[in-house]
């Protein structure tokens, strides 16, 4: 089993270097609601996630992390398009794809 991704793992995936303390706390409240967002869409609450679940939680902190920089959802604009960023992006929800231990009833 895995664990859920820490500070210095989020920080190797956005090439962070630095070690300011209001960095470490930003990204330390990313990692928290990436991992309970995890645990809420699966309907798990495990200490020890599997793989996928773990790199789920660092997938969604780095999206958490870099929302700020993509205003309305729009990470960057070329000569004929925007790119956009997904409302429900694909490789997260393919982590999480059969990890649901409770599904919503509609």
């Amino acid at each position: 089993m895995a664990e859920w991704p820490d500070v210095a793992r989020l920080k190797r995936a956005l090439g962070l270097t630095s070690d300011e303390a209001n960095q470490e706390a930003d990204l330390q409240a990313a990692l928290d609601a990436a991992t309970e967002q995890v645990q809420l869409d699966t309907g798990t609450a495990t200490p020890t996630p599997s793989a996928s679940l773990s790199q789920a939680a660092l997938v969604l902190a780095v999206m958490v992390m870099k929302a700020p920089d993509a205003p309305y959802g729009i990470a960057g604009v070329f000569d004929q398009s925007a790119v956009k960023i997904a409302a429900d992006h694909p490789t997260y929800q393919r982590l999480i794809a059969g990890q649901r231990s409770r599904f919503p009833i509609a």
